[in-house]
């Protein structure tokens, strides 16, 4: 869960309703595509991600710890991606995309409550209570939505990753070639001797 400050109007049920869906919807399916990605791409996965938040740095985080995490986070992510080994960087990755997936379903429990939140000693609306202002939709409702886009996008990643079955026909052919080429070495080398 966090809290963010933005410059939209109030009169704006739409924008209200964008921005409260964003975060949850967002994170579920950056985490999905993420986690699809897992297989190959892991290295410009991960400095990618890195120059995200050194990005993110520049245009918008605006406090001290903000800037000294995020700042850290995206150096480390780009010299990792740059520099450690293959298994590093395929393990880091998964980590962060695992990590995205989760974090939009661990933390929707506070959206099936009514009414408000408090994020970092702050007393705000429930992004799901803000959807149900904007759209007249049952908070609950909202919640549930966001909870099975984030299990659909996670078993999507999932399953795209998993290691397919061995291929068992490519192995019985090159043993197939491999005795067909031992009988023609025995067969040439018979009729050497008979010769």
């Amino acid at each position: 869960s966090g809290l963010a400050y933005t410059a939209i109007p109030a009169s704006c049920s739409f924008c209200r309703a964008w921005v409260s869906n964003a975060g949850y919807s967002g994170t579920a399916l950056v985490g999905g595509i993420l986690l699809m990605f897992r297989r190959r791409g892991t290295r410009v996965g991960t400095c990618t991600i890195g120059i995200c938040l050194l990005l993110s740095c520049a245009v918008l985080v605006r406090n001290f710890f903000g800037l000294f995490m995020l700042l850290l986070m995206g150096i480390i992510l780009l010299l990792c991606g740059w520099k450690a080994s293959d298994f590093w960087v395929s393990e880091l990755y998964a980590t962060l995309a695992a990590t995205t997936c989760l974090n939009a379903i661990t933390s929707i429990r506070v959206l099936y409550s009514p009414g408000s939140a408090t994020v970092g000693g702050v007393v705000s609306t429930t992004d799901a209570s803000a959807m149900q202002n904007a759209t007249l939709i049952p908070y609950w409702v909202w919640a549930t939505i966001w909870l099975l886009l984030a299990s659909i996008c996670t078993i999507i990643g999932v399953i795209v990753v998993l290691e397919p079955p061995p291929d068992t026909t490519r192995f019985e052919q090159q043993t197939s070639q491999d005795h067909n080429v031992e009988e023609q070495r025995v067969q040439s080398l018979m009729e050497t001797e008979l010769s």
